[in-house]
């Protein structure tokens, strides 16, 4: 895959490797002598720095920020006990993940305000994320409440983020405005007319009650949730997989009928994944773009003998988080309604080995720089008026 990485946790690991060096060379010249807060300002200032000209390539000139959506960042079972943190770059400033003592997720900057370790390193200590440097301990807002390398400083704190868990995701809100200000608005900050391809989902993320749009509809069961990090700006990441889903329509050739590929996976994934290729065709039933980066789409499996009854269909959802400059986080879930509710436990990893299988090469066909972009479907027109253009 080259820039790609299909296990959920992996990418993690290396981000975390690649911290972990650069604490160590940090670690060797730190003295226990300075000030507490000698570096805070400093790394704030940096990571401003560093960050400032690809944010600002990222704000809307109308309408809306690019940072004012809810963005779904993991899904919720990565972090499912009090134990557990995920970490994710968005608009190139990492954050964390964690669970505070009353099980409620939190979002602070995977930065510490002392040396600016990274906090994931660290661990989860009774609701608060503990840095594995000197100690110091944060809340899920942020708020340091423990120095045991020094005499406590008041008021010291680390950003935090606005945070909702629901349909088994992680949404926040990176945005300075208020989110309610959006609910029921389009991307253009205006009123959107009830269930058009421009309205705004806001109100699907405060809904409490009954299913958003990011939850499988009736009938389908969640088989798999994947990850991978792939080295391509994320607007270009959604605009070519809403071009191959719009080629799918057209040509008898799709993602799960074509040609065995390199990613071959092994025993009942394999069996699985050979039937899906040789007895059915894909044929695309749905498409939807949601700002800013959200695609759902429906994929019927019509036999290629025996009639035109399809034996189900498959939801498909891609989340493109735009991570760092020139990267893209996507996460992948895939649903049946064709198996019965349980199916999903029944088999170990196998349909999560066809579900990464079946993203990796999606992601090869982004990553095909001959792929021209020709579609003008509903949900292409959609994102394409949402990039301004």
């Amino acid at each position: 895959m080259g820039g790609a990485t299909a296990h959920p946790r992996a990418s993690d690991r290396a981000v975390a490797m690649m911290r972990g060096a650069s604490f160590a060379r940090a670690r060797a010249v730190v003295e226990d002598g300075e000030s507490a807060m000698g570096a805070a300002s400093t790394s704030s200032a940096s990571t401003s720095s560093a960050s400032s000209s690809w944010m600002t390539s990222t704000r809307r000139t109308k309408g809306r920020d690019a940072r004012d959506y809810w963005f779904p960042v993991a899904f919720a079972r990565d972090v499912r006990d009090k134990t557990s943190m995920a970490t994710f770059d968005l608009f190139n400033v990492p954050w964390v993940l964690f669970r505070g003592e009353d099980g409620e997720l939190g979002c602070v900057k995977d930065e510490c305000a002392h040396r600016a370790c990274p906090l994931s390193l660290g661990k989860v200590v009774e609701g608060r994320i503990q840095c594995p440097y000197h100690g110091w301990e944060y809340t899920t807002g942020g708020a340091c409440v423990k120095m045991p390398s020094c005499k406590f400083l008041k008021d010291v704190v680390v950003n935090d983020l606005r945070v909702i868990e629901r349909d088994g995701m992680v949404f926040v809100w990176p945005g300075a405005s208020d989110p309610r200000d959006f609910i029921g608005m389009g991307d253009d900050g205006a009123a959107a007319a009830s269930g058009g391809a421009e309205a705004s989902w806001d109100e699907d993320v405060y809904e409490a009650n009954g299913p958003g749009m990011f939850t499988p509809r009736e009938g389908f069961v969640t088989m798999a949730e994947v990850t991978a990090d792939v080295d391509l700006d994320s607007q270009v990441v959604v605009e070519r997989l809403l071009d191959i889903t719009e080629r799918a329509r057209r040509e008898p050739v799709g993602i799960l009928n074509r040609g065995a590929g390199r990613f071959q996976a092994i025993d009942a994934t394999k069996a699985i994944s050979k039937i899906l290729r040789v007895g059915y065709d894909p044929v695309p039933q749905s498409v939807v773009f949601k700002p800013s980066c959200v695609i759902s789409s429906t994929i019927a499996l019509k036999p290629r003998i025996g009639g035109d009854t399809p034996m189900g269909c498959v939801e498909q959802l891609h989340v493109c988080l735009p991570t760092t400059p020139g990267s893209t986080r996507v996460l992948f879930r895939m649903a049946f309604d064709f198996v019965p509710s349980g199916a999903e436990n029944a088999a170990g990893d196998v349909w999560k080995n066809l579900a990464i299988q079946v993203l990796q090469e999606q992601l090869e066909d982004v990553r095909d720089v001959s792929l021209k972009s020709e579609t003008t479907s509903t949900a292409a027109e959609s994102f394409r008026n949402f990039r301004g253009r």
